[in-house]
Formats: structure tokens, sequence, C-alpha cells
């Protein structure tokens, strides 16, 4: 909906009243419901998810050839590479049109946030605080990730948060039958 806010069509819905009816209420969910919905319309969604998994899409095959292990966030979760890609995506949309990379860009963005990666400042900031990657685990990366996942909120919390968006997502594509609409199109 922020894309299609910035990049797409516009809802216009005043703002909310005291004393409301409940017919008004559900008219105002229908109302929301639509928005997301129409978001769906305008924007091809799997470019959001390709963008949402990009960085672990580069840079786990990288660490895994550089570094001997899966357990790294390199180029792509760095501030640059989201800066490069929104760029990009601003140029594109400006001279064609499109929103395809800044919905990438965006997914981009989502990534890091859900990685927590500020508390990563020399990933984050590469290459200003030097050229090496200090979030290389060599060994012992796939028990640490299990670990963490089952103990730690800073682990299990983000995950939990990209499962219920995902889980809702693919409620509301099955609830409204549109996942062959999906695949194929990128759309509700």
């Amino acid at each position: 909906m922020l894309l299609n806010g910035l990049f797409g069509g516009h809802s216009g819905n005043g703002p909310s009243r005291s004393g409301e009816s409940s017919a008004e209420i559900r008219g105002k969910f229908h109302s929301a419901e639509a928005r997301v919905l129409s978001a769906g319309h305008r924007t091809d969604l799997r470019l959001l998810l390709v963008g949402s998994l990009l960085p672990d899409i580069v840079d786990k095959p990288v660490g895994r050839l550089v570094y001997g292990t899966f357990g790294c966030w390199l180029f792509c979760h760095t501030l640059l590479f989201l800066l490069l890609v929104a760029l990009a995506g601003l140029s594109v949309h400006s001279s064609r049109h499109k929103n395809w990379l800044l919905v990438i860009g965006f997914g981009v963005l989502v990534h890091l946030v859900l990685d927590q990666i500020w508390l990563d400042t020399q990933t984050l900031f590469w290459p200003i605080q030097g050229f090496s990657f200090p979030s290389v685990y060599r060994t012992g990366w796939e028990q640490g990730q299990l670990h963490g996942l089952l103990t730690s909120p800073k682990e299990y919390v983000p995950e939990l948060v990209g499962a219920a968006i995902l889980a809702c997502f693919a409620w509301l594509l099955v609830h409204r039958g549109r996942v062959y609409t999906f695949i194929r199109h990128g759309q509700f």
C-alpha cells in the first residue's frame, strides 16, 4: 500500500469519526481490504517476494564460495546495495514510469529490517568502516541458527513476523481464489 501511495493511485478515505455504527466500521474494514487488494492489482507482488529474499539469494551462495559457509551477510546486506537498488528504481520510475525495481528495493529494505541489520554496523555501512564483513561464521553456523531460532527473541520474533505476513497473504490468496492469478501475473 505504501508503494502504491507513492507511485500508484490514491485512495480518498477521510479521518475516522467517533460514534461510528457497526455498518460504518464494517465499511471501513472492507475499504481497507479493498486498498490491499487494489495494491495487489497494480504491483507485481512476486517482485516484492524476490526483493525480500534477494540479499540471501545472493549473499549465501557467495559466502559459501568465498568463506566456505552460508552464515554471512555480505554486499547485499549493506546500505550501499539498498541505495543502489533504490536509485536505479527511481531512475527507471522517472524515465519509464515503471515501479518494478522500486518494488524489489522495498523488498530488500524489508529483508534488512527483519534481519535487524542495524545491529551489525560494519556490514550495514560497508565499506565506510572497512572492507571486511564481520558477520562471517566459519563453523557451527547451522547449529547456532537453530539454537537462536528456538531460544532467542531477537532471532525468532522477526521470523514469526515474516511468517505471519506470508500466512495472511496466503490466506487472502486462497480466500479470494486468486492463487493462479498470483502465480501467473503476480497480482491478487
